[in-house]
């Protein structure tokens, strides 16, 4: 960008509007309730402002952090302009706007306002620069092709006329995952009403269906669920995570998402967190949606902690990382409603501890995810039930996600019916197992000097003797003569 004055960008926006002509191109704008002609002007390229508030890179500007600082202190400065634009290069459709203008010129004109800075057309504006330093010759990549506003359009009319022009598709890329949840957060902000964000979004909403603009106002609630999910994670990671972390997991924070809201309604708020946790941990340790479906309190209670210590990576901390036997440091979640801790009278597993997966997701969080370029060396420190222990990041996210697919798969194939004759079986094996580790637990912590929560411990043993009877009564009632001769 040239390092004019604001006077000056003013004088050369100006100056193209005072040289429009009767043979110059107009075209219809909508403004205020009413169409009217703006003209078509060319102004050089290097004069005019990429937009900082441009949701095209509002999360990769929100990931700089202090760095980025100076995008909203000073965005008309070189330097915040320059890192804007080395955004715009970063994002995944850069390169094909750039063919796009390189082979057919500028086609669609931007919107400017009076003052120079860009509403739309930011990608457009980076790649006519990029282009007009490595294709000299060509003229007509040293200019861009603007309609300029009125010089009365407030903030609020230029943030709705982005989300308008990035309805349309010409040289425009889609907006990633990320930012436009974030989009769609400074909309409803604005107080824009969801359906009316919902209809524009969607052009086969009917905006005069009653019933099409629920369902569009549905949409977008829903998008921004997701957008509140994201933002717990990136709280609770710390600093770890950013929002383009995400920008691949769409679906399965979509799933994630419509999972809870079922099971509130069906088993209750405890129940539907403890599971949630769970499905978070697997997107964080990369398993993808089909996989994740299988999450569930079967898969807690039954599936995850078996597989957790057959992983040999895993084998010492995976009872730590499942339950939590000892103190774990935990993520602050700021009282954040959807990962709060669970009541204490949730429902307990064999062990007479349950089954969260909330230190692992506490370690996950903190990590971020696995970068093949920095991470090479980066190591996690897990908990075990001897204290602490130390693993190569990659390798413990790779151990993690197996043993979590591991279980998902083994889950599968029981709900397929696969060996549904003998999971009762199976399952009363891993109880009579489970038992054995209790005692095995007991034994090492006396042998320690160490003595389990005797309150919490009688309570667990009284919930699993409950289920134990309840059991032999059922098998008694179907002929089983062992159940019998115990009652």
């Amino acid at each position: 960008m040239s390092s004019l004055t604001q006077q000056a960008r003013r004088e050369v926006i100006a100056a193209a509007k005072a040289a429009v002509t009767d043979q110059t191109e107009r075209r219809p704008f909508e403004w205020r309730g009413g169409d009217i002609m703006l003209p078509v002007v060319t102004v050089p390229v290097g004069d005019v402002l990429l937009n900082h508030r441009t949701h095209r890179v509002r999360a990769q500007v929100e990931s700089l952090g202090a760095s980025g600082t100076i995008i909203d202190t000073n965005p008309h400065s070189e330097e915040a302009q320059q890192l804007l634009a080395d955004l715009i290069r970063q994002t995944s459709g850069y390169n094909e706007v750039k063919a796009m203008i390189r082979h057919d010129k500028q086609r669609e004109p931007g919107l400017i306002t009076h003052e120079g800075v860009l509403v739309n057309a930011n990608t457009r504006a980076v790649a006519l620069r990029d282009l007009h330093e490595e294709v000299r010759h060509e003229s007509a990549f040293a200019f861009i092709k603007v309609q300029v506003l009125p010089d009365n359009a407030d903030s609020t009319e230029i943030m709705q006329l982005e989300f308008k022009y990035q309805m349309q598709q010409n040289y425009q890329q889609p907006y990633s995952f990320t930012n436009q949840l974030l989009f769609i957060k400074d909309l409803l902000d604005s107080n824009l009403k969801p359906d009316e964000i919902g209809v524009k979004m969607k052009p086969h909403y009917d905006p005069t269906s009653v019933k099409d603009r629920r369902a569009a106002a549905e949409e977008v609630e829903a998008e921004d669920r997701l957008r509140q999910i994201i933002e717990e994670l990136i709280a609770a990671s710390s600093g770890a995570l950013h929002w383009p972390d995400f920008d691949n997991d769409r679906q399965n924070l979509i799933e994630i998402d419509e999972s809870y809201r079922r099971m509130v309604a069906r088993k209750g708020s405890d129940a539907a967190r403890r599971v949630k946790q769970a499905k978070l941990v697997g997107l964080l340790a990369g398993m993808d949606y089909r996989r994740v479906r299988h999450i569930d309190e079967s898969y807690l209670d039954s599936y995850v902690l078996q597989a957790l210590e057959e992983e040999p990576n895993l084998r010492s901390a995976a009872k730590s990382l499942a339950i939590g036997q000892q103190e774990v440091p935990r993520a602050d979640l700021g009282g954040l409603s959807v990962l709060d801790d669970l009541s204490e009278d949730s429902p307990v597993d064999q062990l007479g501890q349950e089954v969260t997966l909330r230190p692992l997701f506490d370690v996950l969080v903190r990590h971020s995810r696995v970068d093949g370029d920095t991470d090479w060396d980066a190591e996690v420190e897990i908990p075990t039930a001897e204290g602490t222990t130390r693993l190569p990041k990659n390798t413990f996210f790779d151990a993690v996600k197996a043993a979590m697919q591991t279980a998902a798969d083994s889950k599968a194939q029981d709900d397929q019916g696969q060996d549904a004759l003998d999971l009762p079986r199976r399952q009363l094996n891993a109880a009579g197992t489970a038992c054995d580790r209790v005692r095995r637990a007991y034994d090492e912590l006396e042998d320690d000097g160490d003595q389990p929560d005797r309150i919490a411990l009688e309570r667990a043993f009284e919930a699993y003797l409950r289920s134990h009877d309840e059991l032999l009564h059922y098998l008694a009632e179907r002929g089983f003569a062992a159940a019998e001769n115990r009652l």
